[in-house]
């Protein structure tokens, strides 16, 4: 039952009812502890474990304290969802609400319960849901992504049904983890944007990557001054960019079609012919898939 409901998030298996709010730690004492799955009840925070699966890699502190501010005054308006975990619990999602109600000083939580056995169900709820809010940074969502493609068998088609994003979408998130630790951490900490990344990605290689991403960083490049970096880059000779000079070359038909490869996140292949034809081949898996690809082409 709770599998066919996967694709809507967590929402879908909560009812419409309206959550109830924590209390003051003065009150908090006179809650009764919820126990049946499928109600939302008062949960004591000490027996809520961690959610292992928990894509967010940075908390903002800052935030964190205003929503601490804002649960004392108003308490909690929306339940963490949690299942059975032994003699407690465990968070499927809720994170940021529970940190700061810890921080408050408040012992029970408003909690949904849900029966989730399945660890591959937890781990599909919990990315789900946290993919589909808006402050998780590229990193953080390409990772939580590729957790539900490797973790839980599913097609990047799946991946992006499930978390109502295009295929292309979904794609361009998990290109972003090809780039080199150093380019990813910058993501994170806000240095650079996903645009800025978009651009970085298209370059052949890690070396040329990290080259224009110091640029980037010390010139204070916006994503248009980056884009237009990369292309000049990609006007220059072969031998410029580390190919070789000899276009009939089968190491350079490979690096090109690896190239290639990286531009269009996807299958390409060179089909070499008689003085120095061939054909081009690029592969799309769906209509949304090509319509990314010619978008590519006219930015080369």
């Amino acid at each position: 039952m709770a599998k066919k409901a996967l694709g809507k998030g967590l929402k879908a298996l909560i009812p419409d009812e309206g959550y109830i709010q924590s209390t003051s730690p003065a009150e908090a004492s006179g809650h009764r502890e919820a126990e049946a799955a499928g109600v939302i009840g008062s949960v004591p925070v000490e027996k809520i474990a961690a959610n292992p699966f928990q894509p967010r890699k940075e908390f903002d502190e800052a935030a964190l304290e205003e929503l601490k501010n804002s649960i004392i005054e108003n308490g909690v308006i929306q339940p963490v969802t949690i299942s059975r975990d032994g003699d407690g619990y465990q968070l499927i999602s809720g994170e940021r609400r529970l940190r700061a109600v810890r921080q408050a000083g408040f012992r029970f939580i408003p909690a949904y319960i849900i029966d989730t056995p399945d660890d591959a169900v937890k781990l599909e709820l919990a990315l789900i849901e946290n993919i589909q809010r808006e402050d998780l940074n590229a990193i953080e969502v390409a990772l939580a992504l590729k957790s539900l493609v490797t973790s839980c068998n599913l097609t990047q088609d799946e991946v992006a049904q499930k978390v109502g994003k295009n295929r292309s979408t979904v794609s361009n998130f998990l290109r972003l983890l090809k780039l080199p630790e150093e380019i990813q951490n910058s993501i994170i900490v806000g240095e650079i944007s996903q645009g800025h990344a978009r651009a970085l990605i298209n370059l052949p290689n890690q070396k040329q990557q990290l080259k224009v991403w110091e640029q980037v960083i010390t010139r204070k490049l916006s994503v248009r001054q980056t884009e237009e970096l990369v292309n000049a880059m990609f006007r220059q000779k072969p031998a410029e960019r580390g190919l070789s000079s000899d276009p009939s070359g089968d190491e350079a038909v490979s690096r090109i079609e690896s190239l290639l490869r990286e531009r269009f996140a996807t299958k390409v292949r060179i089909e070499r012919r008689q003085k120095g034809r061939g054909v081009i081949h690029i592969q799309y898996f769906s209509p949304d898939d090509l319509e990314r690809i010619l978008e590519l082409m006219g930015e080369a």
